[in-house]
């Protein structure tokens, strides 16, 4: 999958992708948990409220446009 594909799906299609993306990274805080996954030649980095338990994308980014 291409990054302008994944950008033209719906919000529930891209979080679904998450179940089967492989986890790069996680970090906690009192306020959301982050997490950092890998699909194909990108990242997604998402945010998951640890009171309400929802899920927000916060960025996507090509693994090109990521520094190392």
């Amino acid at each position: 999958m291409e990054l302008e594909e994944f950008n033209r799906l719906s919000d529930q299609a891209q979080k679904e992708l998450l179940i089967d993306a492989k986890k790069i990274t996680e970090r906690e805080d009192d306020v959301a948990k982050y997490e950092v996954f890998q699909i194909d030649n990108f990242l997604v980095e998402v945010s998951r409220s640890v009171v309400h338990k929802f899920r927000k994308i916060l960025r996507v980014s090509s693994l090109e446009d990521t520094p190392q």
